[in-house]
């Protein structure tokens, strides 16, 4: 199916799948075999009425009597807590039951495309844009399943596939909820005692000693995975899953170009996954929100540029002198207008308010916005492999292509007139750290700048010489410093502290 070439027939395997041809609880007819593993099958499935196109995942019912008494109750844990996952880069679960002689099954979307892991073992390292851009989707999918509580704990490039959606190339699914533990009601992990669970190369200190797991704990598996994608290599691979995962507990992630010397990534970058594969949790990006917000950076061009008039009182801009990159914000209510060129996102043009920029339509904004600046403005340019867990990569010709419209949007020089408004009082804050290259965010999240030095901006109350602005600086290896800083210091460089 949607690895893009042919599998197995059952009869090749030992006669023909009694499945193939049946009818599951009268909802799902077996059309052919897809994929096949320890746990069980994989089935291109059609599900009636609607003869919709569907994958169905079967367990194999050896399978939880060998090895896990308390599979069966997973599986429907892992359904029923998916089934509420409604984000366009998480697997779509339709149904999932039970039929009346014990035929576990979940029925899913079918994917049309390839997992992460097989596209690196064909392409090798991905560039820094394209990894940005798989990595935010990724972000975006689990933000929503930490939201209620769940954390994915087996995140790994297998389980991440890649689909053309529409004209978006690189259009993550995350797939494969199989070792999801419901964080708000401990009870629901049903992980047996003395078996092992998870996947060596991807497992996070505090999963592989035996603690607490958060949020955090995908926040590394996603690290390795972004390490991967620019090396085409994890950070530790050993003989056996042992040594494996005493290198994760004990040792530092050596560095990137050391495994690549030709990685297409900026220093900054390569510090943004280096925090993320912190040994300790506290260090890591607190959320997948934060992390998100420090990807929307990635790609050394992130621009962004205000309308006049736009902007009012608590808007701020930030401009990074290292980088070249400007990061808009603004206080609640007060609306403004964002372009990225180069950062992946869906439309040239976001409005940016409190709530994640992605979460709201950019295409309508964008023909509304692009009326409005025309005369002012220069333009330039478990799931899937959860049908996959369980599986054998197969072999077989599959395009994917990053791309990107790039759009510069310049700010509009207004003339004066007799009726022009007030100036605005303004004020900067030019911030460094030591050691600089630390990324700025706001105690809210919200990224001003990718590396120190840089210089913030505010205008109207924000720029008051005794006004007040809390910012938290974050560089990997170092934990995350915490400053409250007056407009009229001017200047301020914040100490760094090794954990």
């Amino acid at each position: 199916m949607a690895d893009g070439s042919a599998q197995p027939s059952a009869s090749s395997r030992g006669g023909p799948d009694p499945l193939i041809g049946r009818m599951i609880n009268d909802r799902f007819k077996v059309v052919a075999l897809i994929a096949r593993g320890g746990m069980g099958k994989v089935y291109r499935a059609e599900q009636a009425p609607l003869g919709r196109t569907c994958a169905l995942k079967v367990l194999n019912p050896k399978y939880a009597s060998e090895h896990d008494p308390e599979f069966h109750k997973r599986f429907f844990l892992e359904a029923s807590i998916v089934s509420k996952l409604t984000h366009p880069n998480t697997v779509t679960i339709f149904d999932y039951g039970r039929t009346d002689d014990d035929v576990y099954y979940m029925a899913m979307e079918y994917l049309e495309g390839r997992t992460l892991h097989r596209a690196i073992r064909e392409e090798g390292a991905f560039g820094e844009e394209r990894t940005a851009h798989v990595a935010r989707q990724i972000c975006r999918s689990l933000r929503e399943a930490h939201s209620i509580g769940v954390i994915h704990r087996d995140l790994k490039p297998a389980n991440i596939f890649l689909v053309d959606h529409a004209d978006e190339h690189d259009f993550v699914k995350v797939l494969d909820f199989g070792l999801v533990k419901n964080v708000e009601n401990p009870g629901e992990d049903l992980t047996q005692a003395g078996l092992f669970m998870g996947s060596p190369k991807y497992m996070a200190p505090e999963q592989i000693k035996g603690e607490k797991v958060d949020s955090r704990t995908d926040i590394y598996s996603l690290g390795v995975i972004m390490y991967e994608m620019l090396t085409s290599k994890v950070p530790f691979d050993r003989p056996n899953s042992v040594h494996i995962m005493m290198a994760h507990v004990n040792e530092p992630p050596p560095p990137m170009r050391s495994i690549n010397p030709d990685i297409q990534a900026s220093s900054s970058t390569e510090e943004l996954i280096l925090k993320c594969l912190s040994k300790s949790p506290d260090q890591r990006f607190p959320s997948m929100e934060y992390l998100l917000n420090a990807l929307k950076n990635v790609g050394g061009a992130a621009m962004t540029a205000t309308l006049s008039g736009v902007l009012s009182s608590g808007d701020f801009l930030a401009v990074s002198s290292s980088s070249g990159s400007i990061a808009t914000g603004s206080s609640p209510n007060q609306p403004m207008f964002v372009t990225q060129s180069g950062s992946g996102e869906s439309g040239p043009l976001v409005p940016s308010q409190p709530t994640p920029p992605e979460n709201l339509s950019a295409r309508r904004q964008s023909t509304m916005i692009l009326g409005l600046i025309m005369g002012g403005i220069v333009a330039v340019g478990l799931g899937g492999a959860a049908y996959y867990a369980m599986r054998e990569e197969p072999t077989g010709p599959s395009q994917l292509a990053a791309s990107a419209s790039n759009v510069v949007v310049q700010p509009v020089v207004a003339s004066t007139t007799a009726n022009a408004p007030a100036a605005v009082n303004v004020a900067a804050l030019k911030l460094d750290s030591n050691p600089s290259g630390a990324a700025v965010m706001t105690k809210e999240g919200k990224m001003l700048c990718s590396s120190t030095p840089c210089e913030v901006k505010f205008e109207g109350e924000d720029a008051k010489e005794d006004k007040e602005h809390v910012f938290v600086f974050s560089k990997g290896g170092f934990k995350d410093t915490v400053e409250t800083v007056k407009v009229s210091d001017k200047t301020f460089t914040a100490k760094l502290v090794s954990p």
